[in-house]
Parts: C-alpha cells; structure tokens; sequence
C-alpha cells in the first residue's frame, strides 16, 4: 500500500546524461547546475519528517553523483523513513564499491527506480546522448536482482524513443521489474528550447497510440496483469487502454531544485503544476473521461491541430471493450451521481476508486449515526453480489449501526439511481432472501431469540482487513428453537461450528465445535465472536467499528 502523502527531493540538476527531453542535462551543459549545500537537503528533510511522511524519493539530475548523496541517504535512515527510492539513471549501478556502501546503509529500505529512455541499446543511448548508457543500466538491473532489490522504471515518451516500446514486454519478463511508468514529455520541463526543437521532440499521438496497443498486446501475452501506467496521455488518444493511463497522482510533498545550488523555498504538488499548461475543448465535456482527464498540452494543439482529440461516448466505450477493462470509466457517471443522492436517511460520506484493480468503494453514513462500505465491481466479478446490474455488481462490504432494513433500503436506492444513469437492465435486483444467503445467515430468523439474531447480524457484518474475522466468515446457519446453529469457514480449510442458545437468565450463550490444526486461528475466531455477541453498551468501542478491507 502506497503511503498517503510521499516526499520527493530534487537534490540539484547535475547529471552526466544529455537528454533530449531533460532540463537538468541542458543545465549541466551549460555549467548552470551547481550541487545543493547538504544543510539546505537537511532542512527540507526534517520538514517533510515532521509532516509524518515515511516514503521519500531522491531524484535528480543524477542524485547518485551529488557529493552529499551518501550523507542524504543516511539521514534520511537518521530520520526513521522507511522506504527510500533512488530515481536513478544507473550511472553508478555498475560500481561494485557503490553497491556495497548502498547496501551497508539500509539494503532492506531501498528502492529502485531506473530511469530507461529506450527499450534497446541504440534507442536508450541516442536518447541519453550518452554511449554505453543502457549497458551499464543492464548491468545494474542484473546486480539489483541478485541482491533481491525492488526495481521500477519510467521513461519520458518522446518521438527519439517511442518505437522502442514494442520490446517493452521482453525487458520486463527477463528482469524482475514491478512496475513501469511511462509519461508523455511536457515541453515546459525540457529547458529553454525553440518551439521546433520542442516540436521535434513530440510523438504523434495517433502513431504512438498504435506501438501502445502492440505494447499492451505484448504485456498481456508474456505477462499478463504486469504493472504499467501511461501519464498525462489524452484518454482519448487510447481509449480502450483507458485504466492504464492517469493524470494527477498521490500527495506528494515536491522539493525541487530551482537554480544552481538552490531548493525550492515551498514545496509544491506537482500534479497541480503539471495541469497549468494543457487544455480542453467545449466538446470534451461530452467524453467520458472528461472528469479524469487534464487535456491536452498547448503546444501539441499548436503545432499539430485538434482534429484528433474526439469525445468518446461511454456507449462507444462499453461495446469496444466487453471485457470491462475499462470499468471504473465505464460506471463513473453513476458513481458520480451519488454525491447528492439521499436514500432514506444515507447520504455518501466518502468514495475511492482503483482504475487499474477495477473496483470502486463507497462509505455511506445514515442520520442515525450508521455506516454502511459499499463495494462495486465488473459484472462477471467472482461471487456476484447483493445487486447485479448489465454493467456492475455492487456488495454491502460491511455496515455497522444499521439494521437489515436499513441497509435494503441503501442498496436498493443505489442500484436503481445507477440503473438510471448507465441505462440497461438489473439483473439481480436487491432482497432480503439474497442477503441473507450470501453471508450465511438463516433463510428463516422468525423464532430465533432478537439477541441472538442481532448478534448474527454484527457478526456478518464486520470486516477487517483479513476478511470477515482474522481470515473466518459463516458458511452457514439454520435457526433451532431460539437458538441457532452457525458454521464458520477459515483459514487453510479451518471449519468450526458454534451452537448458540439463550440462557434462563436472558443472556447469549454457545457452544464450540473444533476440528484439530489451527488453534491459533480458532482462538482468535472465539474471542471475535464472543465480542460481537455482547450487545452494543457491554463490548468496548473498539469492537463495534468496522475498518474497510
């Protein structure tokens, strides 16, 4: 799980590469970039620290040449961050003696991020204007796999490079790479360049749209599911590749260096800044994508035209791509329309998505102080849901304070106000009887004592990040007298089976059956269920909440 906010340094703008798109080669051409005092590092540092984040980048120029990067490195160690990733183009990666000292730091904390400006020898090396460049990235990736090291890339796509994607899928098979982050040059970051050089730099989107797809092709025959993402590419360039690309990002806390020798006094968000020169046209209002995306850079519509950048209808979306790909963008207008629904006294707390993983998560809060996760995803999604829709399947994921009616009454608003929006036809539509069976509950609660039945109901409903308690949730349940009989499902094929009754002084008392193995898991399944049992003024405060998977 990536952290909330993140930390990035811009150490200077030195750096031994000369590459087409960068500002920090042309700064070192031209002696403009000088390294930064390590007090003013520092200073930033314990800035970010203070902010509570615990992931920082240390980027460049070329960081690993900065003459304070090694001190940077321990205080950051110092400081208790516990990721820290090295944004490097692999000039040093080939040095044994850099390797070890990196390593003697903090090996277990370090991550790799490469800077690839080709996915071949000549392609990288033209690039960088550098010879030799990709042979010393090659050896540096074969040294970090050795040492079991994490490894991601990214490349600034521009026309020098774009080719070489196709060959994308057989670097990212041979090598443990995790995940590659391809974004389109902005011509505002490549120095002060002429209007033709920037020109010159620019991939036609069409044409590059086209060694994508091939790309894509590539990855998912050799490996499927790998991690790659396009930035600040028009949606519509690629639509049905549309949950590959992103504009914006997490938080991120940006220090950079803003002249020689200098950070910048205030640290900034680069995906705000990123927005500052693109633009839309009145018809991108009609595009599906028009929420996520940014537009388009205002040179690339100088120089080349607008023609090409058409809305694309989320019908046109939905026929292209039936394998819901693209589902989030598929749904988002309906997700949308929930921030000013109200559904017998819910209304949408908080909401978050996950273009890449398919799924979107709604927290809804009720006037009576309940909570209900809602959880949407494709249509063919394994296990179905409390609702299924032509487009989507929607779960009650977990709720607390709410009764069984209360959540109907949710469900049962959403999915109709959705259906309104998307168009087509439910197919499953909410019922008492369907969310009943999907957690085990009993078909038949008429004669079971209220207690018990409000304590089955607490116990179906928690969640945690395990799955339903530590890892166990009912398989089953059938009413006896007041009682009930109830069977739990577990880790590695744990069962257990708890008998519950009410006592002649009114209380909730059970009976366990255990198998044998797993002691530890059936211990920690009899103390969660003995908590959800109590009612709500006897269990601590703790156990009523229910913190989303």
């Amino acid at each position: 799980m990536e952290p909330t906010e993140r930390f990035e340094i811009q150490l200077s703008h030195v750096c031994n590469n000369r590459c087409v798109f960068c500002v920090s080669g042309q700064m070192t051409e031209l002696r403009m970039a000088k390294p930064t005092p390590l007090p003013e590092v520092k200073a930033k540092f314990d800035e970010a620290a203070a902010r509570g984040i615990t992931k920082v980048t240390i980027m460049g120029g070329e960081p690993t040449i900065h003459p304070t990067f090694f001190p940077t490195v321990e205080y950051a160690l110092e400081l208790g961050f516990s990721t820290i990733v090295i944004f490097t183009n692999g000039v040093r990666l080939d040095k044994q003696a850099f390797i070890d000292r990196i390593m003697a730091l903090g090996k277990d904390k370090l991550q790799w991020r490469i800077s690839i400006q080709g996915w071949d020898r000549e392609t990288h090396d033209f690039t960088t204007k550098k010879p030799g460049a990709f042979d010393r990235i090659i050896a540096g990736l074969e040294t970090l796999t050795e040492l079991g090291q994490f490894i991601s890339c990214n490349m600034c796509v521009v026309e020098q490079n774009y080719r070489s994607l196709a060959k994308l899928p057989d670097m990212v098979t041979k090598y443990p790479i995790r995940q590659v982050h391809l974004d389109m040059v902005r011509p505002r970051d490549s120095g002060v360049r002429t209007e033709d050089y920037l020109d010159g730099i620019m991939p036609d989107y069409a044409d590059l749209g086209r060694v994508m797809r091939q790309m894509f092709e590539g990855l998912a025959a050799k490996a499927p599911g790998f991690d790659i993402n396009i930035g600040n590419l028009p949606f519509c360039q690629l639509p049905d590749w549309a949950h590959r690309i992103h504009h914006g990002g997490n938080k991120t806390y940006t220090v950079s260096a803003e002249g020689p020798g200098k950070l910048s006094v205030v640290a900034w968000d680069k995906y705000e800044d990123k927005r500052s020169d693109k633009l839309k046209l009145d018809s991108c209002g009609s595009c599906v994508f028009e929420r996520r995306c940014d537009g388009f850079f205002g040179l690339y519509a100088k120089r080349r035209g607008t023609e090409q950048f058409t809305p694309v209808s989320r019908e046109k979306l939905r026929r292209s791509d039936p394998e819901q790909r693209t589902f989030i963008h598929q749904i988002d207008a309906a997700l949308v329309a929930m921030v000013r629904e109200r559904f017998g006294g819910w209304h949408l707390h908080s909401a978050d998505d996950s273009e890449f993983d398919r799924w979107a998560r709604q927290t809804w809060a009720h006037e009576d102080g309940g909570r209900a996760k809602l959880l949407f995803l494709p249509r063919d999604a394994e296990g179905g849901g409390d609702a299924e829709h032509r487009d989507f399947v929607v779960r009650v994921d977990s709720w607390t304070k709410a009764d069984e009616g209360q959540i109907l009454a949710l469900l049962g608003g959403v999915v109709e106000r959705m259906a309104g929006v998307l168009g087509g036809e439910l197919r499953a539509r909410p019922s008492r009887e369907r969310f009943a069976r999907r957690r085990g509950l009993p078909e038949d609660e008429q004669g079971i004592a209220p207690m018990i039945r409000a304590g089955l109901h607490r116990i179906a409903a928690h969640r945690t990040e395990h799955g339903s308690i530590l890892g166990w949730q009912i398989d089953s349940s059938v009413g006896r007298g007041e009682g009930a009989s109830v069977v739990f499902a577990g880790p590695r094929g744990a069962r257990a089976k708890l008998h519950l009754s009410r006592s002649a002084e009114g209380k909730v008392s059970g009976k366990w059956e255990f198998g044998r193995g797993n002691e530890q898991a059936k211990r920690q399944l009899a103390l969660a269920v003995t908590q959800l049992l109590r009612p709500s003024s006897q269990r601590p405060a703790a156990a009523t909440r229910s913190p989303a998977r």
